[in-house]
C-alpha cells in the first residue's frame, strides 16, 4: 500500500492540514516557499524532541497505581 502512487486525493486528504501550517509559518516569516519550508522541518523537530520529553508512559499491562490483577488472596480463603 505504501509504493502505491500518490493519488490527488490523497493530496486532498492532507491538504488542509497542511495548509494551515504551511499559511501559518508564511505569515510569520514573509518568506520564499523553500524558507517557509524549511522553518515547518524545523518545527516539526522541535515538536517531536517536546513530546519526547513530555511523553507519557510506559503504557501495557502494567500495574498502575499498585494495583494487583489478581484477587486478594486473603479473600479466597477456604480455611484450610
Amino acid at each position: 500500500m505504501k509504493d502505491k502512487p500518490v493519488s490527488v486525493d490523497d493530496y486532498k486528504e492532507v491538504a488542509d492540514d497542511f495548509f494551515a501550517k504551511y499559511d501559518f509559518v508564511a505569515q510569520r516569516i514573509e518568506g520564499r516557499a523553500e524558507d517557509v519550508l524549511k522553518v515547518m522541518e524545523a518545527l516539526t523537530g522541535a515538536v517531536m524532541r517536546d513530546r519526547a520529553v513530555t511523553k507519557i508512559g510506559p503504557f501495557g499491562f502494567n500495574k498502575q497505581n499498585g494495583e494487583d490483577t489478581k484477587e486478594d488472596d486473603s479473600s479466597n480463603d477456604s480455611g484450610s
